[in-house]
């Protein structure tokens, strides 16, 4: 019965270790804490790099409005938990110095730069 709850234990605990990893293999897990910088493609699209050097395109949703003009405003991502992986409905935040305080929220997160330029 020992042996039983010591290997049960043990399972458990390393399901929960690989989790996050098994998570991050298949989709792209850009993580609050390990962005290193942006660059703004249009309104609505970001190339995001971390500290890796690993870049992901980041889709947001209207209310960007100035994004690519002031490229270098401080831009604030606000992640539903700090450690976890920016992804859809997290908020993006940036000061427009015309305009104040603007936020929009992620619609999707891709590994890697878009092969294609977004239509205008």
């Amino acid at each position: 019965m020992t042996t039983m709850k010591a290997v049960l234990v043990g399972t458990i605990l390393a399901a929960t270790l690989a989790s996050p990893v098994l998570a991050a293999a298949g989709d792209a897990c850009l993580q609050n804490n390990r962005i290193w910088g942006w660059q703004a493609v249009d309104q609505r699209t970001l190339l995001v790099t971390d500290v890796s050097y690993k870049r992901y395109t980041v889709h947001l949703t209207g209310g960007c409005i100035g994004l690519k003009t002031y490229a270098t405003a401080t831009m604030v991502f606000t992640p539903k938990t700090s450690l976890g992986c920016l992804s859809q409905g997290d908020k993006i935040s940036f000061d427009s110095p015309g305009l104040g305080p603007m936020s929009c929220f992620v619609t999707t997160v891709e590994a890697g730069v878009p092969s294609t330029p977004p239509a205008k």
